[in-house]
């Protein structure tokens, strides 16, 4: 089955191909522990561009070469699921080797390889690409795997391609019932607006989050109260640009936009409990508005922003 564009988000065009691999870091597995894994955190924070290219082919060639077959299978989706902080193309040999063994994971490298390079290409080649996609419903990257026209229009909206709206939009009926409820066009269409003119996926998660904080306070309250898509995917944009890089303490500087946003909304909030007479309560009552807090809108995004402030990072 189809996931819902907020994990396509998490898996493809994040973690680009890691959902293929297991070991992968995330919210509900914090702790990740196989042979190897030092070694590649250790190289991954390495200030020295060259010094860290070194070390990491050092360590990847290592865990995917010079391993177990199930110690390969967790250095790839570890890799896998933190490519948004780490360039592997440098890698691409190694990786590549790995895919001529006999391990079973080693049949979906070309995939690997093909996200990877996707996720770093530039935006004339990724608006080729996708508009090629789009149109004919799928299009062949380099390593020779599909990309569908259902994961092109993820992507493009997640990269902010705003060009690409009048073809998403034509060829979106032609998807089937499945595809369509996974990716659902308002979310889509949301995405486009709020991305627009983005370099990359970086650059269109901060100009979002920036254009968010732009917004009257009202307005974004009311919005976000009636209008289930855009809900949705401000979240998934909260939740985006406040990660933090996995191998640095720093974050897609949109995430100070997103703290901005929910300090202004407490504010509000406050006022609005004020003025109706509600800011002193029970104890038990109180304990029922938290509860009710930490469920709602607000609530998530307080959860995603909290911590250190936003600075960009250096990968």
């Amino acid at each position: 089955m189809l996931s819902r564009l907020a994990t396509v988000c998490l898996v493809f065009l994040t973690s680009l191909a890691a959902a293929q691999y297991t070991g992968a870091e995330s919210p509900n597995n914090p702790v990740i522990v196989f042979p190897g894994k030092q070694a590649i955190d250790d190289a991954a924070t390495l200030s020295d561009p060259i010094a860290r290219e070194s070390a990491l082919r050092e360590a990847i060639r290592k865990g995917l070469l010079e391993s177990k077959a199930n110690v390969a299978n967790e250095v790839l989706g570890y890799l896998g699921m933190n490519s948004r902080w780490l360039d592997l193309r440098p890698f691409e040999d190694i990786i590549t080797e790995f895919g001529r063994s006999n391990n079973p994971t080693s049949r979906n490298v070309g995939w690997f390889l093909d996200s990877v390079e996707l996720g770093r290409m530039s935006r004339d080649e990724r608006l080729r690409i996708y508009s090629a996609a789009i149109v004919e419903g799928r299009t062949t990257l380099q390593h020779g795997w599909p990309l569908l026209r259902q994961t092109a229009i993820g992507a493009a909206a997640i990269d902010g391609l705003a060009e690409l709206k009048p073809l998403i939009e034509a060829h979106y009926p032609e998807e089937s019932a499945e595809v369509r409820s996974a990716f659902p066009l308002p979310e889509l269409l949301v995405r486009l607006e709020l991305g627009a003119g983005a370099s990359d996926r970086e650059d269109a998660n901060r100009l979002a989050s920036e254009r968010l904080a732009a917004m009257k306070d009202a307005d974004f309250r009311d919005r976000m109260n009636t209008d289930a898509a855009f809900q949705k995917v401000v979240g998934d944009i909260a939740t985006y640009v406040c990660a933090v890089d996995t191998f640095a303490p720093r974050r897609n500087p949109g995430c100070a936009s997103i703290k901005d946003i929910v300090k202004r909304q407490e504010q509000l909030d406050k006022k609005v409990r004020q003025a109706s007479g509600t800011a002193t309560t029970t104890s038990i009552s109180t304990m029922q508005r938290y509860e009710e807090r930490i469920d709602s809108w607000l609530g998530r995004m307080e959860a995603s922003s909290a911590g250190e402030p936003s600075v960009q990072r250096p990968h």
